[in-house]
């Protein structure tokens, strides 16, 4: 059973979304194919950004730093859902048993009005229940600042990151170039005790973003 509380078309929400001027300069590189390639101010994404915790009422730094960059970047809530039967990928990241319930929030994001990802976010029913997790508004500062006063901050997060051919409601919601693919970024967020509290599977448009990953390496005992 699926208790939805929000749902709506993206293709009708980004129809919606007003039309901003003046854009950016778009620059053309070369395509595989030999057909030009559109280079809409591709953006470097540091993960780490996105986890970021800010006191209440404060904006979400990385949309903060978005704009900073003079990129209009806005997210819209187009679905939150209670969902009995998640798939089992959803079940298996977040370490459920069989009838645990999670929570999903469904979201799109645009830079200057133009389509540039889906995202939809899973967590553990138990530890949202009764909050904004599970409303209909959007969550001023983020939702991992929220996570942290409800008393599980994440503390590690895993990313898997893969190109992948859209689906057709993918592909009509991001307008992709041809032969454009997805790149999708499904990861797990860890809290105190190594609880797995959230989980974020997004499907960006390619030729908009890079990812950029910073670490450590592991030295050899």
């Amino acid at each position: 059973m699926t208790t939805a509380h929000q749902s709506m078309d993206p293709a009708a929400v980004l129809s919606e979304t007003p039309d901003r001027t003046p854009k950016p300069e778009r620059r053309t590189e070369p395509h595989a194919n030999g057909d030009a390639l559109v280079r809409d101010h591709r953006q470097t994404m540091r993960p780490a950004q996105g986890m970021s915790v800010v006191g209440p009422g404060d904006p979400f730094p990385w949309i903060v730093e978005l704009r900073k960059r003079g990129i209009d970047a806005r997210f819209t809530l187009l679905q939150t859902a209670v969902l009995s039967e998640p798939s089992v990928r959803i079940a298996e990241a977040l370490q459920l048993t069989s009838g645990q319930p999670v929570v999903l929030r469904h979201l799109s994001l645009t830079f200057d009005g133009g389509p540039a990802a889906l995202i939809k976010v899973y967590f553990p029913h138990d530890i949202v229940v009764g909050t904004p997790i599970i409303g209909r508004s959007l969550i001023r500062g983020g939702i991992p600042s929220l996570l942290a006063r409800l008393g599980y901050a994440t503390l590690r997060c895993v990313d898997t990151v893969t190109a992948q051919v859209p689906t057709q409601e993918q592909n009509t919601f991001l307008r992709l170039p041809a032969a454009v693919p997805l790149l999708r970024t499904f990861r797990v967020g860890y809290s105190t005790g190594d609880r797995p509290v959230i989980v974020t599977d997004a499907v960006e448009a390619a030729h908009l973003f890079e990812l950029q990953y910073e670490f450590s390496p592991v030295l050899s005992r």
